[in-house]
């Protein structure tokens, strides 16, 4: 008879559960809240570890398992709009997982009569499955979205400037440091923020300019054609969409034009 290990299922499930989440943020073209999902996660783990418990099978069963997806999707995504949306998105994405996790045993040797056994290898291949279809899914649903243009005001040492930013569902560029979603300005749109002898290093090298200009700091980005690059980029003081504060946002630099004949100057 095999063994169970409460305290390893535990951190199987919060890992599991914590990159589900991500995964639906990813799809649902949210910004990355870490520390919310890693609570929702451990929730998630909690209640599974709990179902082994004597008398508390209950806790596995299906209804029960629905309203703990709705729980943590609440836990997660509370506050953001359309959270029907992300409830059906996280169900999606479980199942997908659960579908990879399937597809991951065959493809190292497993019978399709058998229960799997997560082991590491496993599991990583199965979160590659899952993170190439999801994707899939988050540019097919990018392309068909229709531009939006957003006010997007920007706060830094005392200096205000008001951008038009067309949302750009297709982008997932992010601070690898914080993991902080990353907007993208011409640099003459944000040139008000900073002073005159700070204003000019804007048009100049990313790594250069860093060390010229106080609190800025690199991005890597890669682009269309698959080139990459560094944006220069600095944390605003404080920054709105639609009057909405936003703390998960850090303002890059645009090395070229943006919407050239357009009316935005920013890419959200």
């Amino acid at each position: 008879m095999e063994s169970v290990y409460l305290d390893e299922l535990f951190c199987l499930d919060l890992i599991v559960d914590y990159f589900l989440l991500l995964g639906t943020a990813k799809l649902c073209s949210l910004p990355f809240r870490r520390r919310r999902y890693l609570g929702a996660a451990a929730l998630g783990a909690a209640w599974s570890a709990a179902g082994l418990l004597p008398g508390m099978g209950w806790l596995l069963r299906p209804v029960s398992r629905a309203l703990l997806a709705a729980a943590m999707t609440l836990a997660a995504f509370g506050g953001e709009r359309r959270l029907g949306r992300c409830f059906a998105a996280f169900l999606a994405t479980s199942a997908l997982f659960g579908g990879a996790v399937y597809a991951a045993g065959l493809l190292r040797g497993g019978s399709g009569g058998q229960l799997l056994r997560l082991d590491m290898r496993v599991l990583i291949l199965a979160f590659a499955l899952c993170y190439a279809a999801v994707s899939l899914l988050y540019r097919g649903a990018a392309r068909a979205a229709r531009p939006q243009i957003h006010t997007v005001t920007v706060e830094r040492a005392g200096r205000t400037v008001a951008l038009r930013a067309l949302e750009d569902t297709g982008n997932d560029l992010a601070d690898p440091i914080t993991g902080r979603a990353v907007f993208v300005a011409e640099a003459k749109a944000l040139a008000a923020l900073f002073t005159a002898a700070e204003a000019p290093w804007l048009g100049a090298e990313a790594a250069e300019a860093a060390l010229h200009l106080s609190g800025a700091r690199l991005v890597p980005y890669t682009g269309v054609e698959g080139r990459g690059g560094l944006l220069l980029a600095f944390l605003p003081d404080r920054v709105t969409v639609d009057g909405r504060e936003r703390d998960d946002l850090l303002a890059a630099v645009s090395p070229g034009a943006i919407g050239a004949g357009q009316a935005y100057d920013a890419i959200l």
